[in-house]
């Protein structure tokens, strides 16, 4: 999948202690570093966002950094005061709040767990961002219209399920970030989002390693940018 660009993230295996720059930083080259809890009272002052994670999903996950990895590599072409961004399956919000700080004019969560809303609430308070991100508790048909990027970073069931409504909420030009499915997965996400009219650009993979004796195991995580038309395509990222 997304054979014309294609790069991979390798997960350290340091462990993240509270306060280290492994833990406040999610390893993302180039990134600007975001505090995930637990942190020191002090240190939410020097971070660029900083993220509480509560019940919700945690953005130590490999596609979390993913997703982040594209937009920072994007974030000239995506991210703009006339960009409407809607972030699926928001969870802790770290999509949606990264968004605007990158230049989003607005942005939209939406996600089916109560507490994961009140988590991105609380977030976007933390990091004064509150007027400019809504948030919304219920599923994807509570949304409606187009927007200029959509962000998912869902399980694959959500994407077998819930793909087509996805794909149908970016509009015409728009770009989508699409996560939560492995390489193994890959080849059939790309053919799902042609049919759908919008085309992969960049793919990005990232390692998942689980020690122990037994069980172990590997996992290859994906992250794809895609546009819907290649006519209003974003053109390739700067070296």
């Amino acid at each position: 999948m997304c054979r014309m660009r294609r790069r991979r993230l390798v997960r350290s295996r340091t462990p993240a202690r509270c306060g280290d720059a492994t833990a406040v930083n999610l390893g993302i080259r180039g990134f600007p570093p975001i505090r995930v809890s637990p942190f020191f009272p002090w240190e939410k002052k020097t971070a660029w966002l900083t993220v509480r994670t509560r019940q919700a999903f945690h953005p130590f996950h490999v596609t979390t950094r993913l997703c982040l990895e594209l937009f920072g590599a994007w974030k000239d072409r995506l991210f703009r005061a006339d960009t409407r961004f809607l972030d699926v399956g928001c969870g802790t919000g770290i999509l949606a709040l990264a968004a605007v700080k990158l230049g989003a004019g607005r942005a939209v969560g939406v996600d089916i767990s109560a507490s994961a809303i009140a988590c991105s609430r609380e977030n976007a308070r933390l990091n004064g961002l509150w007027e400019r991100v809504f948030w919304v508790h219920g599923s994807l048909e509570a949304i409606g219209g187009s927007f200029s990027c959509v962000a998912a970073n869902v399980p694959w069931t959500c994407w077998e399920n819930l793909g087509d409504a996805v794909t149908d909420r970016v509009a015409e030009g728009g770009a989508l970030i699409a996560s939560g499915f492995q390489d193994i997965q890959a080849a059939v996400m790309e053919r799902r989002l042609k049919e759908k009219g919008i085309n992969p650009v960049d793919c990005r993979q990232g390692d998942l390693t689980f020690f122990g004796v037994p069980p172990s195991g590997s996992f290859t995580w994906c992250a794809v940018l895609a546009v819907r038309s290649p006519s209003h395509g974003v053109p390739p990222p700067s070296p």
